[in-house]
């Protein structure tokens, strides 16, 4: 009786062991765990949708392409991908407003769609929900675009701002001094017009930096922002 009781518990364990992993918790529960591997590693996202009809149904909420981790990839590499499984997934992702997601495809329809303010409008959708390579790019284009309005100029600035509080300015050059690098780069992002002027009236360095100017005792966010839409003009509209 011992034996048989034994040789039970043993058919028990391996059937245990063979049962697929996903059905001991519900659907719920995956739901839950699904955006923590997407914001981990989108390689590891798509490893569990192919795992089984259970993970792909729990990986196919808003909530998990919302938090898909895209800002891993390089915006340069998805300018002329319109079409593929890849531009399909950024697209997912945006729709269900992934920020990072929305900056990529947005990107490729202001360069395919050619510059006009509708397109920059769908940037700044990026820019509000806190990107900040979307920032970036949204304060250039704003504050660069000529018959500026005063509400594009106030929210040109405060993009500036959040890209330099978060000392990320150098490296969203670098970003999109690869952008514009490719073979679209005939395509202006945005026409060359003089860049907004710093409005302070008690900046005591209004007008004043050059190209070799240090920086690094710049306390206006105006003249900063100047500064680098100027830049940004000069690489990139020439």
């Amino acid at each position: 009786m011992a034996e048989s009781s034994q040789k039970d518990k043993t058919k028990l364990d391996v059937s245990i062991q063979h049962e697929c992993l996903a059905n001991l918790l519900p659907l719920e529960i995956w739901s839950i765990i699904a955006p923590m591997v997407a914001s981990n590693s989108i390689e590891d996202l798509f490893n569990m949708q192919a795992t089984c009809r259970l993970f792909a149904s729990a990986c196919n909420f808003d909530a998990v392409y919302r938090h898909a981790l895209v800002s891993v990839l390089p915006i340069a590499c998805f300018l002329d991908y319109s079409g593929t499984p890849a531009m399909t997934f950024l697209r997912r992702c945006a729709r269900a407003r992934n920020p990072a997601a929305m900056l990529h495809v947005r990107m490729s329809h202001l360069f395919w769609c050619g510059h006009r303010r509708g397109g920059i409008r769908t940037l700044t959708e990026a820019a509000e929900l806190g990107d900040v390579e979307a920032c970036y790019i949204s304060a250039m284009l704003l504050l660069s675009l000529g018959d500026k309005t005063d509400d594009e100029i106030r929210r040109g600035f405060k993009f500036f701002c959040v890209v330099r509080e978060s000392g990320a300015v150098e490296r969203c050059r670098d970003v999109f001094t690869q952008v514009f690098a490719g073979p679209w780069s005939d395509i202006p992002p945005a026409d060359p017009e003089e860049p907004v002027s710093c409005r302070s009236g008690s900046c005591r360095t209004r007008g004043s930096i050059g190209d070799g100017s240090d920086l690094s005792s710049v306390a206006c966010v105006q003249c900063l922002a100047e500064y680098e839409v100027r830049k940004f003009l000069g690489t990139y509209c020439v």
